[in-house]
């Protein structure tokens, strides 16, 4: 996987691991190892509703992929 376009501040439509979907994220590092990135996220714990910043380290094994950009014809 190429990993050069992946710069830091780079708005990704879409991350997709083994586990979960991430979706509206910004790069923060992507290396040869991994690809890290925040996404914001709205939670409910105990009827509280609040949003969340989190930042996350994903191997490149665990990446099944990378969604930069979506248009819609």
């Amino acid at each position: 996987m190429d990993k050069s376009g992946l710069m830091v501040g780079v708005r990704v439509k879409e991350i997709a691991t083994r586990d979960h979907v991430y979706q509206d994220c910004t790069v923060l590092n992507a290396d040869a190892i991994g690809l890290a990135f925040e996404v914001q996220r709205t939670i409910s714990e105990g009827g509280v509703v609040e949003t969340v910043v989190s930042q996350i380290l994903v191997p490149w094994a665990s990446v099944n992929h990378v969604l930069v950009m979506e248009e819609r014809v």
